[in-house]
């Protein structure tokens, strides 16, 4: 299933690793557990990568979550019309930073299928050249913070037009 990280393509190797998208999904989960008091979904794992690493929708997420989740993917109909495609095509590097996270203890995973993130802080790195990188994690917790808000995982997988 995973291809060898020496044969890996290092374009998508430096862009999809698992540590940094680990991290990213962790810093989603972690707020979702904050916000909440519950775990976060297993399933909403797979919408994070999608969002967060893409740049167009980043760039286009709100700078708070005073806007509903479902109010935004409407008013930016234009960026979820290959969402599913796009979805399907980060499941391995989901699936691969999901295993990061469990094999390095930063991520807890129940017999529901839940997740709860371990309570460490997001590390951020305040150098010019790591803009983007702490955009993608402040992005990141605030799409953990929207999702809390909207839990209903079959509502919002329907909504972004992604089936079975």
């Amino acid at each position: 299933m995973n291809v060898g990280w020496t044969e890996r393509n290092k374009i998508v190797a430096n862009l999809f690793n698992p540590a940094f998208c680990g991290e990213v999904i962790r810093a989603t989960a972690k707020e979702y557990n904050k916000h909440t008091n519950k775990k976060f979904p297993y399933a909403f794992a797979f919408l994070v990568l999608p969002i967060v690493l893409h740049q167009a929708t980043r760039e286009r997420m709100p700078r708070t979550v005073r806007t509903y989740f479902f109010v935004w993917v409407e008013q930016n109909d234009d960026l979820f019309f290959d969402f599913p495609k796009r979805t399907r095509s980060m499941v391995k590097y989901t699936k691969e930073a999901l295993s990061f996270l469990l094999l390095h203890s930063k991520i807890e995973l129940n017999e529901n299928a839940e997740i709860l993130a371990r309570e460490e802080k997001v590390k951020k790195i305040n150098k010019d050249d790591y803009q983007e990188y702490n955009d993608i994690l402040k992005k990141a917790e605030m799409l953990g913070k929207w999702l809390s808000s909207t839990t209903d995982i079959k509502s919002i997988y329907s909504f972004l037009r992604i089936t079975p």
